[in-house]
């Protein structure tokens, strides 16, 4: 197998035999996700998961070509891949390695993507549905690269808040002794005030106020990051809105692709624990 270059697009493949029926062939692919518990517990999210050692996996980065109905000899399944011609050679050499000669079914992950990328733990499971891994494979000339933008769209709060340090925090506070949805469930300020019932603590931020109002400019270098290039445009915001000194921030990752309940409601509040909302920038 060649080496795999870190800077292009790669498959995960597996090959093998599968004669289940659609449905049960389907459902060992199937993710179900119980928000918060099996968020916070790292749970596999299907069969699949389970047997790779990951929590999930992006359906849209699967590839899964339709099974046939009998075994085929192993270079008509091969013709199917969507990989590096120079690649096909490696993956016979590998299947006859693993003494796989003919098959009916195929499907394969493209990591294509630094955030997204998929990896299977050793060691390897005797079969995966059936079917067997055979390894990871170039196909630059098949998917696009994705590059890795470390940035984000955020939702953005700022404001004075000369709160005692727990008080301010207590406004995030989950509720983790009750089931989402249970009438015992005590929904945070933080939600009820953006018309959530939960959220995702790896997509907030609200770092401790400073104990003295600063400009905007410095209250960003200090609280978000230096050099933010998207500082100025806060500035203005806030600026517009009257506030040209705070001592604190808030933010949210805005519609991210793994966190895709979160909604901030309309009308925006006057107030979020004291802060006022600003807008959505990209840091």
């Amino acid at each position: 197998m060649n080496k795999i270059d870190l800077n292009k697009v790669t498959i995960q493949l597996w090959i093998g035999n599968n004669f289940s029926s659609d449905e049960e062939y389907q459902q060992y692919f199937h993710q179900t996700f119980e928000i918060p518990v099996s968020f916070f517990d790292n749970k596999p999210s299907c069969l699949f998961c389970a047997d790779l050692g990951e929590p999930c996996y992006i359906e849209k980065s699967m590839v899964m070509p339709d099974r046939f109905s009998s075994p085929q000899d192993i270079n008509l399944i091969i013709d199917t891949i969507e990989v590096n011609e120079s690649e096909k050679k490696n993956i016979y050499e590998q299947c006859i390695k693993l003494g796989i000669t003919t098959a009916n079914a195929v499907f394969w992950y493209i990591n294509n993507d630094y955030s997204l990328n998929l990896e299977v733990q050793k060691p390897y499971k005797e079969n995966y549905n059936g079917l067997k891994y055979i390894g990871e494979f170039n196909a630059d000339t098949k998917y696009p690269f994705k590059t890795f933008d470390p940035t984000s769209d955020s939702h953005l709060w700022i404001g004075t808040n000369h709160m005692p340090l727990d008080e301010f925090n207590q406004y995030f506070e989950l509720d983790y002794t009750e089931e989402l949805g249970s009438p015992e469930y005590k929904v945070c300020g933080f939600c009820k005030d953006t018309g959530n019932n939960w959220y995702d603590e790896d997509f907030v931020g609200y770092p401790e106020p400073l104990k003295e109002e600063v400009d905007i400019a410095t209250l960003v270098d200090q609280l978000i990051a230096p050099d933010l290039d998207c500082k100025n445009q806060i500035v203005q915001a806030c600026n517009k809105l009257g506030i040209t000194k705070a001592n604190a921030v808030i933010w949210y990752t805005a519609e991210s692709k793994y966190d895709s309940e979160f909604k901030l409601q309309k009308p925006y509040k006057d107030s979020y624990n004291g802060l006022k909302y600003i807008g959505v920038f990209k840091f």
